[in-house]
């Protein structure tokens, strides 16, 4: 009894949190408290701290016309875990929407529908796919029916096995020629609830649209900023550093030496050393002053300081 009482205590701190930090949402009396992981009894106690009760199949089959939807399994009246979803996500049931209901331990078999014979047959499901309601409905359209109901079910029952398998919205078995419903007998898993309270009013939530649109945009801004950096880094004046040709390093300067160019002028015959005497002063118009002047007559150099006369 402490036990049973500590947990219903904890429970309480846990939901009262959920509703003090979130805003829930509520269609047509039904709703979910969050952050709550139970089992089938301790969802209707959770529910029951809100001054609500389990939702039943009608209710929420109700509140998800009305456009509820919640990806996360919950527990409803008939001792069933459904999830509601109106839009498709891979994080929600692999992409599945409708009233989905979670998996019935081992039953494989699902009573189909047949319009044109106006009779039931029972088709196991496929070995490849989880015994649940959704793959059940999928067997029976793969191959040309629909799912049946239970009154077509209890209208046939003389002509069906006593294979316990799916119908329109739950399970169960004929006995002895008739029709006897079950329930998933599976109270003991863990799961979030789905509460009713008609007196309740409506509370949407609204999807955030905006979010995924600002981490886009920064992200954009962000790669934007990184490439002109990068450009900076690799510049230098007008140039990009990897187009630029490589220099070689520079080694010790060095003067260069002028080129001399007293040698580069026309071409002259060289006087003969009888004449080593002639003084340049009385060179005519006829001959071309030398290249080297009389002035540095009176310095020895390597040089001779004899006339050229002119090409003829």
């Amino acid at each position: 009894m402490a036990v049973r009482t500590l947990h219903l205590a904890l429970l309480i701190t846990v939901i009262g949190v959920s509703w003090a930090a979130d805003s829930v949402q509520v269609i047509s009396g039904v709703f979910m408290p969050l952050n709550i992981s139970v089992d089938y009894d301790g969802a209707k106690t959770a529910c029951a701290l809100q001054n609500s009760r389990l939702a039943t199949l009608a209710e929420i089959t109700s509140a998800f016309r009305n456009g509820y939807e919640y990806c996360k399994w919950g527990w409803i009246e008939e001792k069933r875990v459904v999830m509601l979803r109106l839009t498709p996500f891979e994080a929600c049931s692999d992409y599945s929407v409708g009233i989905l209901i979670r998996d019935c331990p081992n039953i494989r078999y699902t009573n189909c529908w047949n319009t044109s014979a106006g009779s039931v047959l029972q088709l196991p499901i496929p070995t490849r796919l989880i015994p649940s309601y959704e793959n059940a409905s999928k067997t029976c359209i793969a191959n040309g029916y629909t799912i049946a109901t239970k009154e077509q079910v209890a209208a046939n029952a003389s002509n069906i096995s006593s294979l316990l398998s799916w119908y329109n919205w739950g399970v169960g078995q004929a006995i002895n020629g008739s029709f006897v419903p079950d329930t998933c007998d599976d109270t003991l898993s863990h799961a979030s609830a789905f509460c009713y309270n008609p007196a309740l009013s409506d509370v949407l939530i609204p999807k955030d649209t905006q979010t995924w649109k600002k981490i886009a945009i920064g992200c954009i801004i962000a790669l934007i900023f990184v490439i002109l950096i990068l450009t900076a880094l690799f510049m230098r004046g007008n140039k990009c550093i990897c187009c630029m040709p490589r220099t070689q390093p520079h080694g010790p300067e060095t003067t260069q030496v002028p080129v001399p160019t007293w040698n580069t002028t026309s071409v002259y015959r060289r006087i003969s050393h009888v004449n080593r005497s002639t003084t340049y002063d009385n060179v005519g118009l006829e001959k071309r002053l030398p290249i080297i002047q009389p002035e540095m007559n009176f310095y020895k150099t390597h040089y001779s300081n004899m006339g050229f006369d002119t090409n003829e």
